[in-house]
């Protein structure tokens, strides 16, 4: 079954009208802004971000860090990937190190990356760690476990390799990696904005976050948290968009 054909406005709409109610009453009950800020107070926190001078400075360099540090780890990520998928050497040499990366947590990346390079470009490599073995592995998989019946077809027509990567592999590797586009992107942009809030970059969402740390500002917290999800949720419908427009734009023989 198709995710859209899954979704009910109605439930999510009254999903969202209950975690509301839910907000108001605890907030209510606890009466400090510093635990649980009231709903007005986020929202004037909203629009007090909204006119900052540096807020869409902060937006535009968190999202080139993600865009960048996502695109990065997409191509090393491809390249390594089909070379793994047809060289037995180079998938069993990678194993372990894709599997240490799985495995070290968020926090450690952060805190090395931030030891190996300056607060700037530390985010980058945060993005580029975290997104790698996601991207690297639907790679893999997409070659490994391909149609096997179009596989043995172009094997008995003696087609070229190269031409067996770009009329199969290539196509396999683009729909695969389509499928989880939005969730990855929307990871590496999370792990940047944490990068940030630890580096304290010139500009950044992180770096706005930390401020409202410092000041115990929750409200302007979960103020930034709302323009997150919201600029996390504008991103995924263009990422949507133009990758639906790439598969359609194209014939594909790997279904």
């Amino acid at each position: 079954m198709k995710t859209s054909s899954m979704k009910d406005k109605k439930i999510i709409f009254m999903s969202l009208l209950i975690i509301v109610v839910i907000w108001i009453f605890l907030s209510d009950k606890i009466n400090n802004s510093i635990y649980l800020p009231k709903i007005s107070e986020i929202i004037n926190e909203i629009l007090r971000i909204i006119k900052e001078k540096n807020f869409l400075l902060n937006i535009i360099n968190s999202l080139l860090r993600g865009f960048i540090s996502f695109f990065i780890a997409l191509i090393i990520a491809i390249v390594l990937g089909i070379v793994s998928g047809f060289n037995k050497f180079v998938y069993n040499f990678l194993y372990p190190i894709n599997s240490i990366l799985k495995s070290i947590p968020t926090i450690a990346f952060i805190l090395i990356a931030l030891i190996w390079l300056n607060k700037n470009y530390a985010p980058y490599l945060i993005g580029i760690i975290i997104a790698f073995p996601i991207l690297y592995e639907t790679t893999v998989n997409s070659i490994l476990n391909g149609n096997s019946e179009l596989n043995e077809m172009v094997e008995s027509f003696e087609v070229s390799f190269f031409d067996k990567l770009l009329s199969i592999h290539i196509q396999a590797i683009i729909i695969s990696i389509s499928s989880i586009v939005t969730s990855t992107f929307s990871l590496v942009l999370k792990v940047v904005i944490a990068g940030e809030v630890y580096g304290q970059p010139l500009y950044g969402i992180g770096t706005a976050i930390q401020g409202e740390k410092i000041n115990f500002n929750t409200s302007g917290i979960f103020a930034w948290i709302i323009i997150v999800a919201i600029l996390c949720y504008i991103t995924d419908k263009i990422i949507i968009y133009f990758t639906g427009k790439l598969i359609k734009g194209r014939r594909y023989i790997v279904d």
